[in-house]
C-alpha cells in the first residue's frame, strides 16, 4: 500500500475517500480486525478519529503530521532526577523548556574531542551500517564505539534525565552531514512517529499529553547561520499540526507544506559550537536553513525515552516512507543510557564501548 505522503491525482481520491470512509465506520463500530489485511489493519487500529476526518473532509489534500496529540504543561515546575550540582537547571531554565519546547546550546565536549571525531563520522558515511546491511546515517551508535561514549557523557544524560526522569532508553540515533550548498530541511514536527510509516507508531507512551521523548543534538561541527544551524518555532509543541500535500518544498522524499500561524517573531535561529548540543522534544516545529558556504556541517542526535515507553512493539521491519526503505529491526535494539530498565517493554541491544565509564571525559 503506497501511503507516501503526495498530492494524489483526482481519480485516485475519488476511489480513496470513500474508502476511508468506509473504514471509519468498521473502526467506529469495533468490529473484527484479525480478518483484515495487514495495512488496512493497522489503519483500522493506529488511526485516530481525527486523522481520518481530517483527510476526508479535505478531499486527501491534508492530514495530520504524526498522531494528534497536545501537550500539557505540568503542574510543578521541577527536575525529574536528583543529579549534580554542576548539571542541575535552574527552574528558570525548567520553566524556559516547558514554554518553548527546546533549550541550549550547552557545552559537552571539547572542539578538540568533536575535531578528532570528525574524520571518523566522514569515513562513516560511505560505509554500509552493519546493523542494517546497507549505507545508512540510522543509528550509528550500534556500531561506533566514541558516539555511544559521547552519548553517555554525564554533561548530557544528566541534563535529560531532569526533564524524563531517571531510568532512560535510546531507542534512535543519527548522523547529519549537511554538505556544501545543500538546500534547506523544512518545518516539521513528530509525536510517535507514525510519520515515518504512516501505519504503524514507532513508540508507544501511555499517554500521548504527555513528555514522553526528547531529541539530543550535538554539534560536529559549528553549526552557523550560514551552513544552515537548527532552527525552532517556540512553543509550537503545543499541539500536533497539519500538512498540505503538495507544493514547493520537500522533505527527504516526502512532498508536503507543515500548516501553522505561528508569527515570525516565534522563529529562534540557535547557533551552536562543536561539542556544545541542543535538547528538544520533537513535537516542537523545527528546521534548518540551506548550507550557503563550501564547507560540511555535521552532527549527530539521539532520540531518548524513558524506560515505561514501549518501542517497536511486535515488528519484525520498519519502514520509512520518506526515507524511501524498510529496516530490518533483527539487530535493533532500546539502549539503556542511565539508571535501569524495570519494565524490559523492547527488545535489548547494548552498544559496545571502547574505554571503561570512568575513564570518559565529562566537560
Amino acid at each position: 500500500m503506497n501511503l507516501a505522503p503526495k498530492l494524489r491525482p483526482l481519480w485516485q481520491r475519488i476511489i480513496i475517500v470513500p474508502a476511508l470512509g468506509m473504514l471509519l465506520v468498521y473502526k467506529a463500530l469495533h468490529l473484527p480486525r484479525a480478518v483484515l489485511p495487514r495495512d488496512i489493519r493497522s489503519i483500522v487500529s493506529n488511526w485516530h478519529y481525527a486523522q481520518f476526518w481530517m483527510l476526508i473532509k479535505s478531499g486527501l489534500t491534508r492530514t495530520y503530521i504524526d498522531e494528534p496529540c497536545k501537550f500539557r504543561m505540568p503542574e510543578k515546575v521541577a527536575p525529574k532526577a536528583n543529579v549534580a550540582p554542576e548539571f542541575q537547571f535552574t527552574e528558570e531554565q525548567l520553566r524556559s523548556f516547558y514554554e518553548d519546547g527546546f533549550i541550549g546550546p550547552i557545552d559537552a565536549f571539547s572542539p578538540e574531542e568533536m575535531k578528532d571525531f570528525r574524520n571518523e563520522m566522514l569515513a562513516a558515511e560511505d560505509e554500509v551500517s552493519p546493523t542494517y546491511g546497507f549505507k545508512t546515517p540510522r543509528d550509528p551508535h550500534f556500531d561506533m564505539p566514541k558516539i555511544w561514549e559521547y552519548m553517555k557523557n554525564p554533561a548530557i544524560t544528566e541534563r535529560v534525565a531532569q526533564l524524563l526522569g531517571p531510568d532512560l532508553l535510546v531507542w534512535r540515533s543519527q548522523h547529519f552531514y549537511k554538505g556544501p550548498g545543500a538546500a534547506s530541511i523544512q518545518w516539521h514536527q513528530a509525536s510517535t512517529f507514525m510519520v515515518e510509516d504512516y501505519l504503524d507508531p514507532a513508540i508507544f507512551p501511555k499517554n500521548l499529553d504527555e513528555m514522553y521523548q526528547l531529541t539530543v543534538w550535538v554539534a560536529v561541527d559549528d553549526s552557523t547561520y550560514e551552513n544552515g544551524c537548527i532552527e525552532f518555532i517556540k512553543g509550537s509543541h503545543e499541539q500536533i499540526r497539519t500538512i498540505k500535500f503538495g507544493g514547493e518544498e520537500g522533505f527527504y522524499k516526502a512532498n508536503f507544506t507543515l500548516e501553522h500561524d505561528y508569527p515570525e517573531d516565534r522563529v529562534v535561529k540557535v547557533p551552536v559550537k562543536a561539542g556544545q548540543f541542543i535538547i528538544f522534544t520533537e513535537r516542537c516545529i523545527h528546521g534548518s536553513g540551506p548550507n550557503t558556504t563550501d564547507r560540511h556541517r555535521l552532527a549527530f542526535n539521539m532520540r531518548v525515552i524513558p524506560t515505561n515507553v514501549a518501542v517497536y512493539t511486535d515488528k519484525e521491519k520498519y519502514r520509512s516512507v520518506y526515507n524511501g526503505g524498510k529496516y530490518s529491526l533483527k539487530n535493533w535494539g532500546v539502549s539503556l543510557l542511565r539508571g535501569e530498565d524495570k519494565h524490559q517493554l523492547s527488545r535489548v541491544r547494548q552498544p559496545a564501548e571502547s574505554q571503561p565509564v570512568e575513564q570518559r571525559k565529562v566537560a
